[in-house]
This record gives structure tokens, C-alpha cells and sequence, in this order.
């Protein structure tokens, strides 16, 4: 059986230097397809370098594509668990995309994730506000009332976000 392009490009990354990916990606802003987004996201959950990480997180900041919206919020369900889910999430708030579907789950991150993923998930839950509907601002600041941070440091992040619905 032929190899499909997601395959070979899974084996091309899996083989190249950290600095080969970091070259390759200037060129994928170019002509990249959706197929590669989830190959680059492992890469912020792998064992690879912080620059290479951060030039990851710079690539997914200026995808344009509203599929990549999906495909982002998969692969942020898959590693919420994860103590690099940060990275993840901050490209969440830093992009263009319209990620209010799924604010469901960025309350999740807040309530469960570690302070740097907390912070993260609070920005964008502040940014998602103006997309909001003044029922679905009811609704999502009556659940950010209801949490209880899984780390105690976090509990100010749900608070003041309580705050800043309790405003709107």
C-alpha cells in the first residue's frame, strides 16, 4: 500500500532536525495543508527543543484556516492533561480564529490545568466575551462560579474571570 502525504510527512518531521523543521516552516505558511497541523502540534508534546517549540506555536498563531479551529480543538482535548498544554492554548488566544464553539473546554483548562495552562485558558475565555451572546455570557459565568481550581494557586484566575463576567 502507497504511503499517503500525512504519512510521509509524519516521517519527514520524525527524521529532520529541530533547525530542518524550524526551515521547513516559513516554507508551509506558503503551501501547507491541514493534513500537516496535527503532525507540528505533537511536536509541542515531544521531546524537541524550546525554539523549535516557540517557532511551532508562531506557525499555528497565523493559520488562517477555520478547519484548523477543529483541528486544534481536538488535539487540545487529547493533552489537557498535559504539562505543555500552554502552549497550545495561548495560540488559542494569540490567533485570529474564532474558537468560542468550544469555550467548554478552555473552562475545563482553567479549572484543571496547571497556573501557566490557567492563565492561558483565562485569556482566551476573556477575548471569546464579544462573541458571546448576553445568554451564553449568563450561562458561561454561572459555570466559571461553579469551579473549583484542581490547583490552589489557579483559584484567583476563576475568580477574577468571575469578576470580569459579573461586568459584562
Amino acid at each position: 500500500m502507497k504511503p499517503n502525504k500525512s504519512d510521509l510527512f509524519l516521517k519527514s518531521i520524525t527524521k529532520s532536525s529541530d533547525e530542518a523543521i524550524i526551515g521547513m516552516l516559513s516554507e508551509l505558511r506558503e503551501s501547507g495543508e491541514d493534513y500537516m497541523t496535527p503532525i507540528l502540534i505533537e511536536l509541542l508534546f515531544s521531546e524537541r527543543s524550546e525554539k523549535l517549540k516557540e517557532e511551532v506555536v508562531n506557525f499555528l498563531v497565523d493559520l488562517k484556516n477555520k478547519s484548523s479551529v477543529e483541528i486544534i480543538a481536538k488535539s487540545l482535548n487529547e493533552h489537557k492533561h498535559s504539562k505543555d498544554i500552554h502552549r497550545l492554548v495561548s495560540v488559542c488566544w494569540q490567533s485570529r480564529l474564532d474558537f468560542t464553539p468550544h469555550i467548554d473546554l478552555f473552562i475545563e483548562i482553567l479549572a484543571e490545568g496547571n497556573y501557566q495552562a490557567s492563565l492561558e485558558a483565562f485569556t482566551t475565555i476573556e477575548n471569546m466575551t464579544e462573541n458571546l451572546s448576553p445568554e451564553k455570557i449568563k450561562e458561561v459565568g454561572n459555570k466559571i462560579k461553579s469551579l473549583h481550581a484542581k490547583h490552589p494557586n489557579t483559584q484567583p484566575l476563576i475568580d477574577e474571570l468571575v469578576r470580569v463576567f459579573e461586568d459584562l
